[in-house]
């Protein structure tokens, strides 16, 4: 934890590069750092007509202030705060909103509640519980808080095997590199599409949010996106959103419906 407060705190510098709402508005673009192997369910690097949940519900924020998305992509999820702060980007999408992260940035109401679980492959059992976990050799995405979440539940960090990509996670766990594995609810929807036979087990961490960053003295901008966000979830659209691109069950599973 203190690494990464001292990591997170390197990067609060600011830089001149960044540009409030009235500045982007003035530019007509608006930067958006993604991970480059952000799920293109969530947020799709390229536009087209299926751009993504995210990416539909920041559409509908740009189509509203005259903005076109420009997309910055960032190497890794432990790049995305340091790309904000360099004001290489105006804002960071499907990132989980944490205390510490809030040290260096500031976030929107949250896109999608979430929680972390436990993934295993069949023939392996289902992680049914915490302490079959604690036993395992655990996949996660290095930079994110899927693994951070995992070593605070008790696994150790000598059995954490780190990868880059959700593709490199499942691999790891075909491969048997990895028994178990730790990842939002819907990452496990979306990888259930293209690996049948995941499992989800036990619930890893507290639930926690899906939001938008900004930086701190982007007071305008931060304002914007909150008004929007926050009509937008009061809308039919955002369920409908999270069905189109995860599915129903994804809508059961964090309580908000569904069948």
């Amino acid at each position: 934890m203190k690494a990464a407060l001292v990591a997170l705190s390197l990067v609060a510098g600011g830089s001149a590069a960044a540009l409030d709402l009235p500045q982007i508005q003035k530019r007509g673009v608006l930067r958006v750092i993604v991970a480059a192997d952000e799920a293109p369910e969530t947020f799709a690097i390229e536009a087209s007509s299926q751009p993504g949940f995210e990416r539909e519900i920041l559409e509908g924020f740009t189509r509203l202030h005259g903005l076109k998305i420009e997309v910055v992509k960032a190497p890794g999820h432990a790049q995305r705060l340091p790309l904000l702060q360099k004001g290489d980007g105006d804002l960071i999408v499907a990132i989980f909103d944490t205390p510490e992260r809030r040290l260096v940035a500031d976030f929107t109401p949250e896109v999608m509640p979430t929680h972390n679980i436990a993934v295993s492959l069949k023939p392996a059992a289902r992680i049914a519980r915490l302490d079959e976990l604690k036993a395992a050799r655990v996949a996660v995405i290095r930079g994110a808080k899927p693994a951070e979440e995992a070593v605070q539940a008790g696994v150790p960090a000598s059995a954490l095997v780190p990868v880059d990509t959700m593709d490199a996670l499942v691999r790891a766990l075909q491969k048997g590199d990895a028994s178990a594995a730790v990842i939002p609810v819907s990452e496990f929807a979306l990888a259930l599409k293209r690996t049948p036979g995941l499992q989800a087990g036990a619930t890893v961490g507290p639930t926690g949010r899906v939001a938008w960053a900004v930086r701190k003295e982007d007071d305008a901008l931060e304002a914007a996106l909150t008004q929007y966000l926050t009509n937008f979830r009061r809308s039919a659209s955002w369920s409908r959103l999270v069905v189109k691109y995860f599915g129903d069950q994804v809508l059961t599973v964090l309580g908000k419906g569904g069948s």
